[in-house]
């Protein structure tokens, strides 16, 4: 997750606010932004970070018929980034709920990601707009309620993709362990049962049983980094190429 991140779209009708959303998460000016539905024909992706977790957030064209010929490229582009997404924001207009004709387009979009996205990629309802709607607006908004131009709300939202990424923050803080790290620890664990094992005997064989601490602590020093004079002379020796 730290290394690779995931993939979230952004996705709804034109005129929602989807560009706004990019450039809000990202903090930069990204995607042109204007009243003109149809702006956005091709995608716009932008990496951002929350709590070190890389989302690759991807802008798409709005998504609607069309008769022209540009901007039906666009939409069925944002379709297959929609099917590769690990995660699709599907932004509503809270300024135009009340349109039949807007409800109807998004009924229609929900219907297609239904059809189109696998069951386990999660869609997160989020209304756009906060600063415009009115009082009854919200209050019939089920989901996220934010504001692209004010970022008010952007803190939740963030707070939903770290759930949807299966982030959960330690308070002690962050430990990466590579392989190795995973490898010795299981190697200390068995050295340490045989060693256990020597004790619960009748008869213990002292000398077994320091045999696997030692085991036990030289796999410990692969993950401290500590090592004994001789592995020091090895690494020594090992850099240079002596001949006759």
């Amino acid at each position: 997750l730290l290394r690779e991140g995931i993939k979230v779209v952004i996705a709804g009708q034109p005129n929602a606010g989807k560009s706004s959303l990019l450039n809000a998460l990202a903090g930069a000016e990204l995607a042109i932004v204007t009243e003109i539905a149809g702006t956005t024909r091709d995608k716009v992706q932008q990496t951002i970070q929350i709590e070190g977790v890389p989302l690759h957030v991807i802008d798409t064209a709005g998504l609607r018929d069309s008769d022209d010929t540009v901007e039906r490229i666009g939409i069925s582009r944002a379709w297959d980034e929609i099917a590769a997404a690990d995660a699709v924001l599907f932004l509503h207009d809270l300024t135009r709920q009340d349109q039949a004709d807007y409800r109807a387009g998004d009924d229609a979009i929900r219907a297609t990601l239904a059809e189109r996205l696998p069951a386990q990629v999660p869609v997160i309802d989020v209304w756009n707009k906060t600063d415009s709607a009115s009082a009854e607006m919200l209050a019939a908004a089920q989901g996220l309620r934010l504001s692209a131009r004010t970022g008010d709300g952007l803190d939740a939202l963030r707070r939903r993709l770290l759930e949807v990424a299966g982030w959960q923050s330690a308070p002690e803080g962050l430990y990466l362990a590579r392989a190795r790290h995973v490898e010795a620890l299981q190697a200390v664990g068995v050295h340490l049962d045989q060693a256990m094992a020597q004790l619960r005997a009748a008869g213990p064989h002292l000398d077994l049983l320091a045999e696997e601490l030692r085991l036990g602590q030289n796999a410990l020093n692969a993950i401290t980094g500590e090592f004994t004079s001789d592995d020091l002379l090895g690494v020594i020796f090992s850099s240079f190429c002596i001949g006759k």
